[in-house]
């Protein structure tokens, strides 16, 4: 047999080149025919809000929903794999490729599919919800976007509890929040920063949120009031909470006058029960003593009685 000549092997070789490059060439002009679109790159969504993202796809007046697949996946920097929020395929939800995280919280809404909207609805969005989202779309092409959701939770409402130590003097006040990022935590009263002093720590929740909790340990003065202050940096925003020494002095002596107003009404009453007792223990010793002395009389009387008329009966007559 014949060997084949180079001309024929390079011509064959750059047949098959142009081939994939007419190939790749038709592929990119039927993906820039479908094209994924979001109106928007960013969402920003409250701690237990509720928050709804779109991507657009054409459907050149109609569509089969037997035909579209719909993916979303949420992405975080430092996973090895995504989750999967939401699937639609062959007409209808794909539950269970659904990632847990999601369940009863994600859904599409089935009635926009057909202008072309595929919009995904989270609810009660928690902190870990907050990364990139996937909008991938399969019909007559494949396209995708991605989205990015940030999660706010700011340290709305925080916690107070003061404690006195009697052999100290002084007195304990505890501050606590939960929110998102993590919060510093600022203590002052009129007069000087006293975050130095104090003692904070956190810790992270189920939810993904920071439980803080600062103390401060103090000697009241009656004329400073004491404030903790929670700042979140990254949303640029602070909560406080107050304790006024003043409060916590009169407290302190009002709860001494109450016991004092309890302990001798208390008292009294106690020492009028037992003056009640006495007597009446006196009295039912005097009247059983008088019962005694009675019973005694007529036993006397009675026998007295017997012998008289045992006399008279010997002496044939009865006296009465």
């Amino acid at each position: 047999m014949g060997s084949v000549s180079p001309l024929i092997k390079i011509s064959e070789k750059m047949f098959q080149i142009l081939t994939v490059l007419l190939l790749e060439t038709q592929l990119s002009r039927v993906s820039a025919l479908f094209t994924v679109e979001v109106p928007q790159q960013l969402y920003t969504a409250e701690y237990g809000s509720n928050v709804t993202m779109e991507c657009r796809f054409p459907v050149n007046g109609s569509i089969d929903l037997g035909l579209l697949t719909v993916v979303w996946e949420q992405k975080r920097q430092g996973w090895l794999k995504s989750k999967e929020v939401y699937t639609f395929r062959n007409g209808k939800a794909f539950p269970p490729s659904q990632h847990p995280d999601y369940i009863g919280r994600a859904s599409l809404l089935h009635s926009e599919l057909k202008l072309g909207r595929a919009i995904l609805q989270i609810t009660n969005v928690k902190v870990t919800d907050a990364g990139s989202y996937l909008c991938l779309i399969d019909y007559q092409g494949v396209d995708y976007k991605y989205i990015a959701l940030e999660v706010k939770a700011p340290y709305k409402r925080i916690n107070t509890q003061v404690m006195r130590i009697p052999s100290e003097d002084k007195f304990v006040f505890m501050c606590q929040s939960e929110g998102f990022p993590l919060a510093e935590v600022f203590w002052q009263n009129e007069n000087f920063n006293l975050s130095g002093s104090a003692n904070t720590t956190y810790t992270l929740t189920a939810d993904g949120l920071y439980n803080v909790t600062s103390i401060l340990t103090f000697k009241p003065n009656m004329s400073e009031n004491y404030t903790c202050v929670f700042w979140n940096k990254e949303l640029n925003a602070e909560t406080s909470a107050h304790v006024s020494t003043s409060a916590l002095m009169s407290t302190q002596y009002s709860g001494k006058k109450l016991l004092i107003s309890f302990i001798i009404p208390t008292s009294v009453i106690v020492a009028v029960l037992l003056c009640a007792l006495i007597i009446f223990q006196k009295r039912k010793t005097f009247k059983n003593g008088q019962a005694k002395k009675g019973d005694d009389f007529n036993s006397q009387t009675e026998a007295l009685y017997l012998s008289t008329v045992t006399a008279s009966r010997d002496s044939g007559t009865v006296g009465l």
